[in-house]
């Protein structure tokens, strides 16, 4: 049997000890004999410093539980839900840490984050958090201003007044900064202007729709009305309705309704250029006394620009207390156009 030789073998070096966990761990025990002196304060310091130097989820439940004893409540769940969100959670823990979530959230407000851009940063109190991590944060009840900051953007704010135990949307829109240009003059020019940054798009908007009736009965109607955007997604829409009497006879074959309004809200399920959406309404004509309907639609809108978008929707409508040569449901597409200033 060949034996290989081992002349001028060397052996491969060890590999070099984690000094960040181990200093991490040492800090944890040094903070677990502050924690159990009743020095909160000090023991939360060594747990922050901990979690600096090797951030394992672990250290975030010694962060939590430690700003609980400090009557600290609403930074104390941040701490439980930033545990909750780390890659290296324990499972058999999850519901105890959402039990204990729970029960601080009656004594805290909590605020639903949307920020634009996705890599902004914001500010509740005195440390800045990256936005993707603070999408639900919570905050003590009362007045409170968010601040919000991202390279290449004017900083912004938003202040909001909650109470305990109440839930509340926040949208935050950063607004690229202007682009510097430099303009050099040469004789006889002027100078050029540089070009206007446009930034996000206006809240209210007027809007035109044309809906045509197909079944059961073919006849269109349009309306003319206004919309406003709650959130980047959701708008709440008002119009009056030129009703079928005005704008097409159609084949009714009692006389057609002339005029209603519309009241509705419509939702947006990306922020794209293209925006599916799901729309839901109350069509109300003036037909030998007040007509009541119910929309539901579904459909896309097209962002051309800022200014101008265009929206297309396949909608049913059910008549409440319909006349009897009106079916209670028809087939009602709609084709619109809406212009912001």
């Amino acid at each position: 049997m060949l034996v290989p030789s081992l002349a001028g073998a060397q052996p491969a070096p060890a590999p070099a000890p984690d000094t960040s966990k181990m200093d991490a761990k040492q800090e944890m025990q040094t903070g677990v004999k502050l924690l159990e002196a009743k020095d909160y304060l000090g023991a939360l310091a060594i747990f922050k410093d901990a979690y600096a130097r090797f951030p394992s989820a672990k250290i975030l439940l010694n962060i939590g539980t430690t700003l609980r004893l400090l009557d600290r409540n609403a930074d104390a769940a941040n701490a439980y839900q930033h545990y909750l969100d780390s890659k290296d959670t324990d499972p058999a823990r999850r519901a105890e840490v959402e039990s204990a979530i729970a029960d601080l959230d009656k004594t805290v407000a909590t605020l639903s984050m949307t920020v634009t851009p996705p890599d902004a940063e914001l500010e509740f109190t005195d440390d800045w958090v990256p936005a993707a991590q603070a999408r639900v944060w919570r905050v003590p009840a009362g007045p409170i201003t968010v601040h919000a900051r991202a390279k290449g953007y004017l900083p912004s704010a938003e202040s909001v007044n909650v109470a305990a135990g109440e839930r509340k949307s926040v949208l935050i829109a950063l607004v690229a900064e202007p682009k510097q240009t430099t303009t050099v003059i040469t004789n006889n020019e002027l100078p050029v202007a540089p070009a206007l940054v446009e930034g996000p798009r206006a809240r209210f908007g007027g809007l035109a729709t044309m809906h045509v009736s197909v079944l059961p009965k073919i006849g269109s109607a349009l309306l003319v009305g206004g919309t406003f955007d709650v959130t980047e997604q959701l708008a709440v829409e008002g119009a009056l309705i030129l009703g079928p009497g005005l704008v097409s006879s159609g084949m009714a074959t009692l006389p057609p309704p002339k005029i209603g309004g519309y009241v509705g809200a419509a939702f947006s399920f990306s922020g794209g250029a293209v925006r599916p959406k799901l729309a839901a309404g109350m069509p109300i004509f003036a037909d030998d006394g007040a007509r009541f309907f119910v929309r539901g639609a579904g459909g896309l809108e097209y962002l051309v620009n800022h200014h101008w978008s265009v929206t297309a929707e396949l909608g049913l409508e059910v008549s409440l207390n319909a006349r009897s040569d009106i079916r209670e449901t028809a087939f009602v597409p709609s084709l619109g156009i809406v212009g912001r200033p």
